[in-house]
């Protein structure tokens, strides 16, 4: 069965179009991911500041609620870090599923291209046979009028 050229083109342009938007995802989440990254050196920065005021704040602490502020803002700090980092790991997880929907996306392209090249080579081939034959038929009808 022949495969129209007109359809085989259409189904590669709609593969182009969906490897177009998957690339899209994955840029997206790969931002989303650096941006996670990024939030959490933040977090792990700002923890050192943290502690840096914290071991200021606890040799002048005077009383144990002084002490206890100084675990609970440590402790904040930490939390933070760890909601990061889950912030993070869903982003990288994310982005991997977006890779791989564009990989793909683009194994269907290649597909895609290689049925539209098939189709136009059978075509080509079609006409040529087409060709020899009308040149044959000519060749055949010119030496028997001679």
């Amino acid at each position: 069965m022949a495969i129209n050229s007109r359809i085989a083109r259409s189904v590669r342009d709609v593969r182009a179009k969906l490897r177009d938007l998957a690339a899209a995802e994955h840029s997206a989440a790969a931002s989303r991911t650096a941006f996670a990254a990024a939030q959490v050196d933040d977090e792990h920065a700002l923890l050192e500041d943290t502690l840096d005021e914290a071991e200021e704040q606890l040799a002048s602490a005077t009383n144990v609620y002084q002490l206890d502020d100084v675990h609970g803002i440590v402790t904040s700090q930490r939390e933070a870090i760890v909601a990061a980092v889950a912030t993070h790991t869903a982003a990288t997880e994310i982005s991997e599923l977006s890779a791989a929907r564009l990989r793909a996306r683009t194994r269907q392209l290649k597909t895609a291209e290689k049925v539209v090249e098939q189709v136009h080579h059978q075509r080509a081939r079609r006409e040529s046979k087409i060709d020899q034959r009308r040149n044959d038929d000519l060749t055949t009808s010119a030496a028997r009028r001679k």
